[in-house]
């Protein structure tokens, strides 16, 4: 079906500023007035509903017909049967545009949805006070669901100049969204403290450019092959403990940089934006990273040898040596042995003594003399103050011959034992034989609480969609002590998946008796290779994937909040692209720094995106004058200073990130915090497994949520 209304040019001119809901059931009762006209979609002009039109942007074939409405006569139901680009809307015409919009209002937009796809998003136009009509942003509402449900959008401010708003509900790929009842409010917005409102709402982002190429359109690579880059192709990032940013990409996922001069790393000061290029001894392209207890980073594995693809398919191999970055010298030092196999994409994950654990990975050697194998050598890296520490024989760790596939999650619990999330790269861990990708009940390891030192395990079920987490992230949620983790998005890499990612995050509580998963917020938009950041103000944000492998960005950001556990809110977008092989961070200063990227295309991102949360523009911020000390030991209390009263203190731990994984992240609440005028009283935890030693950003947070810079602090 064909509809000749008027078409809109669409000019992208901001970031994303909504919140959303997505809650079971009816559109409540709104005691301020429904701003949208027809909103029951049941008066008709012609075909469509009086007021509303079909809008088409990209390639893309489909349909728009009335059907049953939730609870009433009439729903307008979306059909796109083949998508190429863009996408196809429901949108409000001209004539029936909001007008009675003011400057810094913010609009809320309620409606009924069920649809078969993730990939549905409302989008905003403003029109400026010169009558041009622009995008003015857009957001995801969640994961496919064929039950009548109820989506929520939250605008920004509205801009000034704006004269009137327009909405939409649109589809960007293969499926169907039918929908109903629309309600909107506006209501005034800010504070008196925000500096900036669009900032104060959703935050803002700064790049860093190098000067090299920027892709075009679509992800399309912007025409040469491997051309000379400033920056480098950023797979690892690690916060060191004086604040800077080691960026590791080794060969950088092109055969034709496999040798020694051409292996990379970059170490980048955010505070003062100067970089340099550091000598790199070994491939460390998919290697694992953790920070030891001194505050150097032990790199462990990466690429011994790329995969042949010929008519013997021979695939990747693992590298059996380790080193150690040293952030005083700025050098990489080999350690004093090699780990026991090789390994590519394993985990790393410091234990309460300090010692690193580490598993997965594909081998040093193929498997059947012709296709690569996981490693299923498990390796104990034995830390050590002077030397830093030696890798322990075979023997002398207990093997479980598990086959862990790549990049496992494994996140220290303060009993000691280790929780396998159920996120991991491609494929899933399996018993001993059994494939990684295969949908085997009785070979499949789902998420399990494992004791390494005795091989026993405990499942802990209830992860929706377990077969679909490859490339999802999981996150121990602040503060530590709660044992709560939540694991987000994925998709199903195996020719048995869909092939596409879905929205679905699920909260595990590992302090209960029985613990279980159990289905938290759907983000606001599906996706795959996400990263998740842990703030100092106890909030959890989220950035950066794609739809699909390695294509389709999803630009898109939130806030989680586990203290209000039912939606995310919407902050504003990266507006570099960020699939596959890329990574962000905390930095010192209380910014996300997010780097990488490495699209279907050939392309690969060296801008680094550096975005300031809103947290940024609430006001002054607290400064920490003293710490009580920089070494605190376990069960210490210790005497913050600062320069104003401040209601809360965290030490977070800092980042190592690849593949969407860091399960060293934690965010460590006081024991106890007793605050007396500008000085405040922090108990330490005297549980190693909860804080495990080394350096940490100590943060000071005020009573509006603003913190400190933070001071850097070693514990243990």
């Amino acid at each position: 079906m064909r509809f000749s209304r008027p078409r809109i040019r669409v000019f992208l001119t901001g970031s994303v500023m909504m919140t959303a809901t997505i809650v079971q059931g009816g559109v409540p009762a709104y005691a301020a007035p429904n701003l949208v006209p027809n909103p029951t979609l049941e008066k008709m002009a012609g075909k469509l509903p009086k007021c509303w039109y079909v809008h088409t942007s990209g390639h893309n074939k489909g349909s728009v017909k009335i059907v049953k409405g939730r609870g009433s006569k009439r729903a307008a139901q979306i059909t796109q049967k083949v998508r190429v680009s863009g996408w196809r809307a429901l949108l409000q015409t001209k004539g029936c545009a909001i007008k009675k919009v003011k400057a810094g209002q913010r609009l809320s937009l309620s409606f009924s949805m069920k649809s078969t796809t993730p990939k549905a998003s409302v989008k905003f136009f403003r029109q400026k006070s010169n009558g041009v009509w622009v995008a003015w942003g857009e957001y995801g509402v969640g994961g496919a669901n064929n039950a009548w449900h109820k989506a929520t959008v939250k605008s920004g401010p509205v801009p000034a100049g704006t004269k009137a708003v327009r909405v939409g509900l649109a589809i960007a790929g293969k499926g169907t969204i039918t929908t109903d009842d629309y309600v909107m409010t506006a209501s005034a917005a800010g504070s008196g403290k925000c500096t900036d409102a669009a900032g104060c709402e959703t935050g803002k982002w700064k790049y860093v450019s190098f000067g090299d190429p920027v892709p075009g359109a679509n992800d399309v690579d912007p025409g040469d092959a491997n051309p000379a880059k400033k920056g480098v192709r950023a797979m690892h990032t690690v916060v060191l403990r004086n604040g800077k940013v080691l960026l590791i990409a080794g060969s950088g996922n092109n055969p034709a940089n496999f040798k020694p001069s051409a292996f990379e790393s970059m170490l980048y000061d955010p505070a003062t934006g100067k970089y340099k290029k550091i000598r790199t001894p070994s491939d460390m392209f998919c290697s694992g990273h953790v920070q030891l207890s001194d505050g150097r980073v032990l790199v462990l594995g990466g690429t011994s040898k790329y995969s042949e693809n010929g008519d013997g398919y021979k695939g990747w191999q693992g590298e059996k040596r380790s080193y150690l970055f040293d952030p005083a010298t700025e050098k990489y030092y080999k350690t004093r042995n090699d780990m026991n196999d090789g390994h590519w994409y394993p985990s790393a994950t410091i234990l309460g003594n300090g010692d690193v654990y580490a598993v997965g990975g594909y081998a040093a050697d193929y498997q059947g003399g012709d296709y690569q194998k996981v490693s299923q050598v498990t390796e104990l890296f034995k830390y050590d103050k002077k030397t830093g520490g030696t890798w322990q024989p075979e023997n002398k760790v207990r093997q479980n011959k598990i086959n862990w596939s790549t990049y496992p999650s494994l996140i220290l619990m303060q009993n000691g034992k280790l929780f396998y999330s159920g996120s991991s790269v491609f494929g899933h861990p399996v018993t001993q034989g059994g494939d990684n990708y295969g949908h085997n009940e009785a070979a499949f390891l789902g998420p399990m609480i494992f004791d390494y030192k005795t091989g026993a395990r405990k499942d802990v079920p209830g992860l929706s969609q377990k077969w679909a987490r490859d490339q999802s992230a999981s996150v121990l949620l602040p503060p530590a002590q709660s044992q709560k983790v939540m694991t987000v998005g994925g998709m199903d890499f195996s020719n048995q998946g869909p092939g596409v990612a879905h929205a679905h995050t699920d909260i595990v509580d590992l302090n209960a008796a029985n613990p279980a998963y159990k289905r938290g917020p759907d983000l606001n938009a599906a996706k795959v290779y996400p990263s998740v950041v842990l703030l100092p103000d106890g909030k959890v944000f989220e950035t950066g994937g794609s739809y699909g492998n390695r294509a389709q960005y999803v630009r898109e950001a939130a806030m989680f909040d586990p203290k209000k556990p039912n939606a995310w809110q919407a902050m504003a977008a990266d507006k570099v692209g960020r699939t596959y092989h890329n990574t962000a961070v905390l930095l010192a200063d209380g910014r996300v720094l997010a780097a990488g990227s490495n699209p279907l295309s050939g392309f690969y991102e060296t801008r680094i995106s550096i975005y300031s949360p809103p947290y940024l523009f609430k006001g002054a911020r607290p400064k920490i004058k003293s710490t009580g000390g920089q070494y605190w030991a376990y069960g210490s209390t210790h005497t913050i200073t600062t320069d104003r009263k401040i209601k809360s203190a965290w030490l977070m731990r800092p980042g190592a990130v690849t593949h969407s994984s860091d399960p060293n992240q934690r965010a460590v609440a006081p024991e106890k915090l007793t605050i007396k005028g500008n000085s405040s009283r922090f108990k330490l935890t005297s549980k190693s497994t909860i804080a495990p030693p080394g350096w940490y950003m100590l943060f000071a947070t005020d009573a509006a949520g603003v913190p400190s810079v933070a001071k850097w602090v070693h514990i243990g």
